[in-house]
């Protein structure tokens, strides 16, 4: 095999099969490379996704050293190394470290991505009047939290939790996709929560790092799509969610079903506030982000941040509703030192090629027929709504029983997508009132 440079290497597989990196990569003339575990490459091929040039399967892709010797062992250098899943975000960061490839970062300091409680952590030493919910740390035995040792699990009703008002959200530091979270109401709830997320398994198999006991916030949820350029925040989106309640066990949990989306540019003062103290605090000078935040009277509350382009087919909304790549622009903050471009002076309606661009989109993750067959019903008659099925899901034939355990969250998070509804408008109360209808689940009367 030819020796290849300047390649961009991709750790973890876009879940929504987008795969946004893969056609940047190939615009630049990069080898793009795909690192992912065996049994997730497999079921990858079987979804029929955009292969790229050579994919790597990598035991633990989440292990920096088995990643770099698949590498040496292929002759890839790489030039580029982002994550395509948010499992794998720190072991993409410590790799371009340790191969001397993008993101790089001032001072030529490496940058690791701090996790949930690490988050909190850092805003509340560097940005207190951020708003947080209270929360409270529970650590996997010999564990070292952001501020020193965290509870042990004998610990797990010690005082840090008991000041916690209830409700209470029970979910991992390390997870992804709602990966493991559980609304709680009391304390027997929340004593099964803990077992039953620390007795899960993250992505590809490994435990959870730890577990994070949070106050429950209620109000408007927001997810903010975004960039840093030389340590500065732009917001490119920032989408209200749908998020449903769905039973998790014997308990209740969450998953993430809808958003509309909103330009960045017309996102009130104080989520730009936020969004700007995150990028400060912890440190993130250069690449994609977003942060998921709650509003109510009080003002937006800091829940979580990724740093990485999100996924849940978000990258095609952003492209939507700001007319910008927010995948290209990685690309060329990362390689060109470019900023992103500024805001477009353009009439709403009009993107620059001059074609239409709605000012107000949406989407919806169907996870039940009543949801499609609503809004097949309201696309046969309507030209701003747009169905798109998932493909089924692939036959278990073949893999172990590991490997269907390392897959087992894929199949029960992103395999229970049916479908994504779009719906687009100039008016965001026609788009918000057409993904509520198509939220309902049940038959259609």
């Amino acid at each position: 095999m030819a020796h290849t440079r300047g390649a961009f290497v991709q750790i973890g597989a876009a879940r929504d099969g987008l795969d946004p990196y893969l056609g940047c990569a190939r615009a630049r003339g990069m080898t793009a490379v795909l690192v992912e575990t065996p049994a997730y490459l497999r079921w990858r091929r079987r979804l029929r996704r955009h292969p790229f040039d050579l994919e790597l399967p990598v035991p633990e892709p989440e292990d920096t050293r088995q990643v770099g010797d698949a590498l040496r062992a292929a002759e890839i250098t790489p030039a580029l190394v982002l994550a395509g899943f948010d499992r794998y975000v720190p072991s993409a960061f410590r790799l371009a470290a340790a191969v001397g490839a993008a993101p790089r970062f001032r001072a030529g300091r490496p940058f690791i991505p701090p996790d949930k409680a690490a988050q909190r952590a850092a805003l509340r030493r560097h940005a207190p009047t951020v708003l947080q919910p209270g929360y409270g740390q529970v650590a996997a035995p010999g564990a070292v939290g952001a501020d020193g040792p965290a509870e042990r699990p004998a610990d797990r009703v010690g005082p840090a939790l008991a000041a916690l008002a209830f409700p209470q959200v029970v979910k991992p530091i390390d997870g992804a996709g709602g990966l493991g979270v559980f609304l709680v109401r009391d304390e027997a709830e929340r004593t099964r929560a803990l077992r039953d997320a620390a007795a899960s398994a993250n992505y590809g198999g490994a435990a959870f790092g730890g577990l994070l006991v949070e106050e429950h916030i209620s109000g408007t949820e927001y997810s903010v799509q975004c960039l840093a350029h030389n340590g500065q925040a732009r917001l490119l989106t920032f989408c209200e969610k749908l998020v449903l309640s769905e039973p998790n066990g014997e308990l209740q949990g969450f998953r993430e079903a809808g958003h509309l989306a909103a330009p960045g540019r017309s996102a009130p003062p104080a989520l730009k506030a936020l969004v700007q103290a995150c990028v400060t605090a912890t440190g993130y000078d250069e690449g994609p982000f977003h942060i998921d935040v709650i509003e109510n009277g009080k003002g937006p509350f800091f829940i979580e941040m990724g740093f990485r382009l999100s996924g849940f087919g978000l990258v095609a909304l952003v492209s939507r509703v700001s007319g910008l790549d927010w995948a290209e622009h990685t690309f060329a903050t990362h390689l060109d030192g470019a900023a992103p471009d500024e805001p477009s002076h353009e009439p709403p309606d009009a993107s620059r090629d001059g074609s239409r661009r709605r000012p107000a989109a949406g989407q919806l993750l169907a996870t039940d027929p009543g949801q499609l067959a609503r809004a097949r019903t309201l696309a046969a008659g309507q030209g701003h709504i747009r169905v798109e099925a998932s493909p089924p899901e692939p036959g278990l034939e073949g893999f172990t029983a590991r490997e269907l355990a390392g897959l087992a969250p894929d199949r029960q998070r992103h395999a229970a997508v049916l479908g994504r509804v779009t719906v687009e408008h100039e008016d965001p109360a026609w788009v918000r009132e057409r993904l509520l209808y198509c939220a309902e689940s049940g038959p259609v009367d």
